[in-house]
């Protein structure tokens, strides 16, 4: 499978190496959740989902990584440290096709592995980072806010604001301009959750707003998204811009 058509998500580790991420794997399903890891295939024993996953050596890098990804959720120096501490890397490639389902599945994979030792989680198809406590925080109960994992709805040059990670749903991202930093981080997530949960048939020239009485915004299709040249953050499924319309 291609890799725009995957989620990845990055597990920095303590694990020596693959045969010790293999034990480690097992252990913890001894635990909590039946995961085994062989190969190149991690499996959820229940529910027979599965991954690819690449087992790398520690990666000089991933720190900087981490602490650039990890703006928006404010991992402090003590996780920075942690992460710079790892000795090796397992990489979660998913299997089937991006989805909210596909995006919990893979998101309670990566939560088995932090309590394997992973040291955090980074999603490489959205460019976001959390500490381990951070991310099992998020999956340990029953209901997953999959948007909070998966959807970086606040990248902005200062004029400009857009989501990215919305492909690791399935969905289309969304882009606004002019609009105040923080208003277009709530219209861009109202937006995003609105295709997330209801679904709708989207189409070009169509208008969209929070609630009643609130500015509308017409859809248009953005043809040259900001990160064209970053492959993992690119929106395979495409971009929304969304232009206030002005009352006459």
């Amino acid at each position: 499978m291609e890799d725009e058509k995957r989620i990845i998500v990055c597990v920095p580790g303590p694990w020596e190496g693959k045969s010790a991420f293999v034990r480690a794997v097992a252990q913890a399903s001894m635990h909590s959740e039946d995961y085994a890891a062989a190969g190149m295939v991690m499996m959820h024993g229940p529910s027979k989902a599965a991954f690819e996953f690449d087992f790398c050596d520690r990666d000089e890098d991933m720190t900087r990584a981490f602490a650039s990804a990890g703006l928006a959720n404010g991992l402090g120096k003590d996780v920075i440290e942690k992460i710079d501490s790892h000795k090796s890397v397992v990489y979660l490639l998913s299997t089937a096709p991006q989805t909210k389902e596909t995006s919990i599945s893979i998101a309670k994979a990566a939560a088995h592995l932090v309590k394997a030792g992973g040291l955090g989680v980074k999603i490489e198809t959205a460019g976001k980072a959390f500490s381990a406590d951070q991310w099992l925080e998020r999956t340990s109960g029953g209901f997953v806010e999959i948007y909070e994992l998966m959807v970086l709805d606040s990248v902005t040059d200062g004029t400009t604001t857009y989501s990215c990670g919305m492909r690791n749903l399935g969905l289309w991202d969304a882009i606004v301009s002019g609009d105040e930093f923080q208003s277009a981080v709530k219209l861009l997530r109202g937006f995003n959750m609105y295709q997330l949960y209801e679904s709708p048939e989207l189409l070009a020239g169509q208008t969209f707003g929070l609630e009643a009485g609130a500015p509308r915004y017409r859809l248009s299709v953005e043809t040259q998204q900001p990160d064209a040249e970053h492959n993992l953050h690119t929106n395979p499924f495409g971009m929304w811009r969304l232009s206030r319309v002005l009352a006459h």
